[in-house]
C-alpha cells in the first residue's frame, strides 16, 4: 500500500516541475539582452551590488582647474581691506584741516648747473702727451681721481677737472708720454667750493691760458668758438644761477 501511494505522488509532481520549469524559462526570455551573459543575482551579498549614482554630474567647464575643485578668488592685485574690530559709526566726522599750501620745491636745474668748455688744437694738428701734461701742470691742474686732471680749493676739494676731448675721456699718466690728443674738456659742477661767478672766472681764465700755451682755441661745449659773445652770454647766465640759488637757499 505505501509503495503504491508512493508512485502515485511521483506521477502528480512531475506536471507539477514540469510547469514551474516552464513559467521560469518564459519570464527569463522576456528580460531584454543576451541571457546567456546576464550574470545571475541570486545569493550575491547585498554589499557588493553595482549602486547607479543618479546624482547630477557637474558640467565641463573651461575653469583652468579641474571642475570638481571649487574656484578660489584672487585677491593678490586688490588693495587689502582692513578688518573693522568696531561697529561702523553711521555719523559724519570732522574732515581734518588741509595744510597750508606749501612752495613748490626747486627742480635740479635750479640747484646744480655744469658748465663744460673745450681747448682743441687749430685744424687737424694733435698735442703731444708730454707738451699737454706739461701745460696742464703748469695751471695748477694735477692728475687724480677718476683719472682727470683737477683744480683743487685750498680746502682740497675740487673746483673743475680736465678730461680728454675723447671718449672714455680718462688719461692713463703711464702712456700719456707716448699719445697725442686732438684735445680736451674742462668742466665745473656748480656750485663748489667757491662762488659759481668765480668758478666761471677760474675755469675760462684757465682755458684761455692752455689755449695760449698749446696754440689752440676755447670753445663752448658743442664745438663752437668761445667768442666774447658767447663768454658774456655764459657768465650772465651763470650770474642768473647764482642769484636763484641764493632766493633758494633763504627760502
Amino acid at each position: 500500500m505505501a509503495a503504491e501511494l508512493r508512485w502515485i505522488l511521483l506521477a502528480l509532481s512531475l506536471p507539477l516541475l514540469a510547469g514551474i520549469w516552464w513559467w521560469t524559462a518564459r519570464r527569463s526570455n522576456q528580460i531584454p539582452g543576451n541571457a546567456e551573459l546576464r550574470e545571475s543575482s541570486v545569493g550575491k551579498p547585498p554589499e557588493t551590488q553595482p549602486v547607479l549614482d543618479v546624482r547630477p554630474q557637474p558640467e565641463s567647464r573651461d575653469w583652468g582647474v579641474s571642475p570638481l575643485e571649487p574656484l578660489s578668488v584672487r585677491t593678490a592685485e586688490f588693495d587689502e581691506v582692513p578688518v573693522l574690530d568696531g561697529p561702523m559709526m553711521v555719523h559724519a566726522e570732522e574732515a581734518p584741516p588741509s595744510p597750508a599750501p606749501s612752495a613748490p620745491a626747486p627742480n635740479a636745474a635750479d640747484l646744480q648747473r655744469i658748465v663744460t668748455i673745450r681747448v682743441c688744437p687749430v685744424g687737424e694738428t694733435r698735442w703731444s702727451g708730454t707738451r699737454l701734461m706739461t701745460a696742464l701742470e703748469t695751471h695748477g691742474l694735477a692728475f687724480g681721481r677718476y683719472q682727470v686732471f683737477h683744480r683743487k680749493h685750498p680746502d682740497g676739494r675740487s673746483l673743475f677737472c680736465v678730461a680728454s676731448l675723447i671718449e672714455p675721456g680718462t688719461f692713463d699718466v703711464a702712456e700719456m708720454a707716448d699719445q697725442e690728443f686732438r684735445g680736451i674738456t674742462m668742466f665745473a659742477v656748480l656750485p663748489g667750493p667757491m662762488q659759481p661767478l668765480e668758478t666761471m672766472d677760474e675755469l675760462l681764465g684757465t682755458a684761455r691760458g692752455l689755449a695760449e700755451e698749446l696754440s689752440g682755441m676755447v670753445q663752448d661745449g658743442k664745438g663752437m668758438p668761445m667768442s666774447p659773445q658767447r663768454a658774456a652770454a655764459l657768465r650772465e647766465d651763470i650770474a642768473h644761477f647764482q642769484a636763484a640759488l641764493a632766493g633758494n637757499q633763504r627760502v
